[in-house]
């Protein structure tokens, strides 16, 4: 494939975001953008979607997940040449490209025979709206006339989940020629009105993605080849807002446009009554109109992103970064670390899913940012436990069951959560709030809720290891069934038992509970180490043992993960190896700790990160189950499993190994790698990176954006990078 560079280097990262100077194709890279009342998937191409955040979710746009051609696109139809400022979706060459993802918008810059275009997209500070700005500058030394479109395919159905036939028959468009509002409505179920505006009266107009498309392609409708636009009702054709301007312009004028789209929050159902139009008034607050005609506006919209601006650079311009230069890392952390942070734990990145382990670990990454939303989390996720102490794995914002599998690792991550929050925020009182459960409206302290899950989960087999009921944090490693065990649980249960010890806030009320519940930390902590040192194989630490209910049908006692022992299968995962030493578990044995670490690193350590685990699986393998069902090299089998690597990250500093901590974070971070290998996204966090069973694979990205990797990256950026003054700049 060919990469045109325009002679410039092909990407950057600075205090405004990532520049990216060649429309690579190899996939789309994301922003997003969200403003707690709605959010904006965008691509350098220009293609993605916007959805409501507060349930029931609307989604506003369409989307094509295959390839890039619905999204936010201007076109410039100058004489016989059709381009947009995007690329995409005519994929004309352009002669200069220039897209800049920052946390508060997407932007484009580019040229094409004189004619500059400059495409800015952004959501204003509240409400479900998106504003997009063009500015056309003429730097040619003749005269030029342009047309000028801007297109957006509305969906405004719950999700993308509908018939693509028939979605569009319960659709409609009004044209509203006083306001300049092309009005768009899904008239089944609850009645959902877009509204696509421009204060700067367009010359032509279209409602109805078919008429526009004619007998043009998706990436060059016939309309926008032949102008003008012909003014249609979608009429139960799929729905889309197209705006077109004619633009004369002398050399050196610019002129610019705003339009302003997205969700009409109605005070009432217009599908009952009169005429759309005449209601309008009566439908939609005076507030709301106002709005729209500000942001329609290219001086409201102008005024409107410089305010956007100063928000986010509030947000993640932080004092704790002044230690660490001024390079790549430097502009990482003022820019998309942080939004990642926020992005996946408060915008749109989990959509409407929320993982009991995830959530905690966003509480940890957020804490510091936004200690107020972080602590709603914190509330928000023990309310998903039930009295028992047992944790529902998963659950959906919107409702519908949850995902009940008893992974025993879940109650062990409200302690850590609370904890990591009570240090960082320096605030003991989040033991104190309350929340309910599940099966019970009556709320207790956070404290009540902790304790619940400690005593539910800390169930010992024969094996002397925490029983695994679904699993622990590896998802896929489902072979040793319910009454198998874990080393990693062990650990992580003793790191979880060594907090409540050790937080103030935890303290309190401490004797009176822990009677009650018949718990006792000191003789927990001694059984969780002694059977983890049953499985230290002289090597490494095995990860797990097969119970006597494998739902897989392998045979009791098998073990996970071993070396040196009758029928072992000499395979090494990372968790066990860097969880004894975070656990706190090292300070009984510091030279098996040391040990643990320098065998990860021999045995996992690669150019491209730390594997998983090492040999990767080829063929079923009963008892590690579905872990051995993934493809070798793919997320968690013989892949740079970010997260996992995150975690050995914190135990090598936590060890003083601070040479190799900073090494294998700077293959973490996707700033320093190659992305013509990786595919991905030079400026965020991706979940894991292939391991190269297949060679010409190796390195390749996988999952950008939504990954609890952030959040560990934050730990040991608060607790090691930060506060020792490190730098993982080159030189």
């Amino acid at each position: 494939m060919k990469i045109e560079t325009y002679n410039r280097p092909e990407w950057k990262l600075d205090d405004e975001g990532f520049h990216l100077f060649t429309p690579q194709r190899v996939r789309p890279w994301y922003n997003y953008l969200s403003n707690g009342e709605g959010g904006l998937k965008i691509s350098h191409l220009g293609d993605g979607y916007s959805t409501t955040l507060k349930e029931p979710r609307i989604v506003v746009s369409n989307y094509d997940f295959w390839t890039p051609l619905k999204g936010r696109f201007v076109y410039i139809t100058d004489g016989g040449c059709v381009w947009n400022p995007s690329y995409h979706p005519s994929g004309t060459a352009l002669d200069t490209y220039h897209c800049i993802h920052s946390p508060w918008a997407t932007r484009w810059i580019s040229e094409k025979n004189g004619i500059q275009v400059e495409q800015t997209v952004f959501l204003p500070r509240e409400g479900t709206l998106e504003v997009l700005l063009v500015t056309v500058h003429n730097r040619s030394q003749k005269n030029r006339c342009l047309y000028v479109t801007a297109v957006q395919e509305f969906l405004l159905y719950n999700s993308f989940g509908v018939d693509p036939v028939y979605y569009s028959w319960f659709t409609d468009t009004t044209w509203d020629p006083e306001r300049t509002i092309l009005w768009l409505k899904k008239n089944v179920g609850a009645q959902v009105v877009g509204v696509y505006h421009t204060g700067t009266a367009p010359s032509s107009w279209q409602g109805s993605l078919k008429r526009l498309i004619g007998e043009g392609t998706p990436g060059i409708p016939q309309e926008i080849q032949t102008p003008p636009l012909s003014g249609s009702m979608s009429g139960g054709d799929p729905y889309v807002g197209a705006f077109q301007w004619v633009m004369e312009l002398v050399p050196g004028e610019s002129k610019t446009v705003a339009v302003v789209s997205g969700l009409a929050p109605l005070t009432k159902n217009s599908m009952v009554g009169g005429s759309f139009l005449t209601e309008v008034s009566s439908l939609l607050s005076p507030d709301f109109l106002q709005k729209i005609n500000h942001l329609g506006t290219p001086q409201g919209a102008q005024e409107e992103l410089a305010l956007v601006r100063s928000l986010w650079q509030r947000r993640l311009f932080r004092n704790w970064y002044g230690v660490t230069g001024s390079g790549l890392f430097s502009s990482w952390l003022k820019t998309f670390f942080g939004t990642q942070v926020y992005q996946q734990s408060t915008g749109m990145v989990r959509s409407t899913f929320r993982g009991f382990r995830d959530v905690a670990q966003d509480v940890m990454g957020l804490c510091r940012f936004e200690p107020e939303k972080a602590r709603s989390l914190l509330v928000d996720l023990c309310s998903h436990q039930y009295l028992s102490g047992r944790c529902v794995r998963q659950w959906n914002t919107e409702g519908g069951a949850p995902d009940e599998r008893d992974f025993r690792d879940l109650p062990f991550w409200i302690p850590v959560a609370l904890a990591t929050y009570e240090r960082i925020c320096q605030d003991p009182s989040i033991w104190e709030e309350l929340a309910p459960y599940l099966d019970s409206p009556q709320p207790e302290t956070l404290r009540h809720h902790a304790i619940r899950g400690i005593t539910y989960a800390l169930k010992y087999g024969e094996h002397g290891l925490v029983l695994m009921g679904a699993g622990d944090w590896n998802d896929a490693l489902s072979g040793p069934g319910p009454q198998g065990g874990s080393t990693f649980l062990n650990m992580f249960a003793y790191w979880a038992l060594s907090l409540l010890e050790t937080s103030p806030g935890a303290q309190r009320g401490e004797t009176e509970l822990y009677h009650r519940y018949s718990l006792s930390l000191k003789e927990h902590k001694e059984r969780l180490y002694e059977g983890v040192l049953r499985y230290w194989n002289g090597s490494w630490f095995d990860r797990a043992v097969v119970g006597s209910d494998s739902p897989t049908g392998a045979a009791p006692g098998t073990i996970v993960g071993t070396t040196n022992r009758e029928g072992g299968d000499n395979r090494i995962f990372l968790l066990p190896q860097a969880w004894f030493t975070i656990s706190g578990m090292a300070e009984r044995n510091p030279e098996i700790a040391r040990q643990a670490l320098t065998s990860m690193l021999r045995e996992l350590e690669t150019e491209v990160g730390l594997l998983k685990c090492k040999p990767g699986y080829t063929a079923w393998d009963p008892a590690a189950g579905n872990l051995s069902s993934l493809s070798p090299g793919m997320a968690e089998n013989f892949a740079v499993y970010n997260h996992a690597a995150a975690f050995a990250v914190y135990a090598l500093f936590k060890a003083g190994m601070t040479d190799d901590a900073l090494r294998i974070f700077r293959k973490i971070l996707p700033l320093y790698k190659d992305w013509r290998k990786t595919r991905a996204e030079p400026y965020v966090l991706v979940n894991f990176y292939n391991g190269g069973y297949y060679p010409e694979r190796a390195g390749e990205g996988g999952i950008p954006w939504l990954t609890g990797t952030v959040n560990w990256v934050a730990l040991c950026l608060w607790d090691y990078l930060l506060p020792l003054g490190l730098s993982v700049e080159e030189g």
